[in-house]
């Protein structure tokens, strides 16, 4: 917490020396110099990038350092030798740099960037780049504009093409490595020309705007089967808390092909055997509120998110449930399930494609447990016959009054437990309808 962004926030409820004295700290560890990242886009930092670290490449970096300090270390010396070095050296950038200017890159281009990308796995995107310019383009490479939060390759990591004639085209791939969960905003595509000695380089920026929505990072989790969750959460929901009732009253309806999840007792083998297929019987009765729409809730708040801190100090807890969501809901559709409704917070959100679902999952924000008693998951089901899956860090009175709420009006609720600390392991009650999932990265950083 040492940054402008994370001054403590007024609470009214408590007294004032409180809260400066919370200011007072922020101050002592707020640090005076910002990151190398936080100084790229600043006025005072812009000039030296663009006429610095855009224009010369670490090779005439070496010669521009070198000709000024022979240049500057010369009078001590009578020999006109390292005077002529120095004015060679710097001859040579100046005539790197006009003929640059002179051949320096007009072009048009198109960009193909995926919608979607994963917070640490690469991003790429496809350049469709035609040279409109009279003269052949040489020696370019093109890269991402400068985006916060983004890992770009190395320099000589990029795709380095030698020629592009006049009236050309070519698809040309560029990618970077996002780091954070959320809306990322791709300004533009720079395309940089090294002609002709690779001392200097000429940067053509062109905007081409693109929006990226950026799941958390993939959680190494294996999920259970839904059907078979499902299936069996369903004949506990249909037979109630009563154990002398030895089953429910069951009636063939149809057959179907068979599905993952299905019991192999339910197998059809006389349909089967005439359309050379495995098929499964359907019976009224418990079949009835078996589901085949899924709707998704998740709890975004966070107990260590404090009602003074502006950000929490570590979302990771939050970005593993939203992972946890995106596998699920995955595993739905891989399974025949249509997922139709996404809840985060006390809000639902219909999800009319795979990619509303990821929308909503990239731009999730935290929420502070101390202050969203009541607002933290909805009040009312969308459907009483489809399947709800609650996706929760910690087993509390809200997530046990809602469970038991709906249960007993015949709604058929799966819980998902990643355990936001180790005191909410094993948290969960008994049953085949409470599944905790273990981060195995996780495990493996412990270990």
């Amino acid at each position: 917490m040492n940054e402008l962004a994370d001054r403590p926030v007024r609470v009214p409820e408590e007294i004032i020396l409180i809260h400066w004295w919370r200011v007072l700290r922020w101050f002592a560890n707020l640090r005076l110099v910002p990151r190398r990242f936080e100084l790229r886009a600043r006025l005072l930092t812009r000039f030296l990038r663009l006429f610095y670290y855009d224009t010369f490449t670490r090779a005439g970096k070496v010669v521009l350092l070198c000709s000024f300090f022979i240049f500057i270390f010369s009078y001590r010396v009578t020999s006109d030798y390292l005077s002529f070095t120095a004015a060679f050296g710097i001859g040579l950038l100046a005539w790197s740099l006009i003929l640059v200017f002179v051949f320096r890159p007009k072009i048009s281009l198109r960009r193909d960037t995926p919608a979607t990308a994963v917070a640490g796995e690469a991003l790429t995107s496809q350049i469709s780049i035609r040279n409109s310019g009279r003269f052949t383009l040489y020696n370019f490479s093109v890269r991402e504009l400068f985006v916060p939060y983004g890992h770009w390759p190395r320099e000589w990591f990029l795709p380095h093409q030698i020629a592009l004639a006049p009236d050309q085209q070519i698809t040309q791939a560029i990618s970077f490595e996002p780091q954070r969960r959320g809306l990322l905003k791709l300004s533009g595509v720079a395309v940089q020309t090294y002609f002709p000695f690779f001392l200097t380089r000429f940067t053509r920026r062109i905007a081409e705007k693109s929006n990226v929505y950026v799941l958390p990072p993939t959680l190494k989790v294996s999920i259970p089967s839904l059907r078979h969750i499902a299936d069996q959460a369903t004949k506990k929901l249909a037979l109630g808390a009563d154990n002398s009732r030895k089953g429910p009253s069951l009636e063939y309806a149809y057959s179907r092909q068979c599905q993952m999840g299905d019991s192999l007792r339910r197998l059809d083998h006389r349909a089967g055997s005439r359309l050379g297929k495995p098929m499964s019987k359907v019976f009224e009765g418990a079949e009835e509120i078996r589901r085949d729409r899924v709707h998704i809730i998740v709890d975004l708040t966070l107990k260590d998110f404090l009602p003074w801190q502006r950000r929490p100090v570590d979302d990771t807890p939050l970005d593993e449930r939203l992972a946890l969501a995106v596998e699920i809901g995955l595993s739905a559709q891989n399974e025949g399930f249509t997922l139709t409704a996404l809840a985060t917070g006390n809000k639902w959100h219909g999800v009319e494609s795979l990619l509303d679902f990821y929308k909503q999952i990239a731009i999730c924000e935290p929420q502070r447990a101390c202050l969203s008693e009541g607002k933290v998951f909805p009040q009312q089901a969308l459907e009483d016959n489809g399947l709800q899956i609650l996706v929760i860090g910690r087993w509390t009175e809200e997530a046990r009054s809602l469970v038991e709420r709906w249960q007993s009006k015949g709604i058929l609720v799966l819980v998902f437990l990643v355990p936001e600390s180790k005191e909410d392991i094993d948290s969960l009650p008994i049953g085949s309808n409470f599944i905790e999932i273990q981060n195995h990265a996780d495990e493996g950083d412990t270990n």
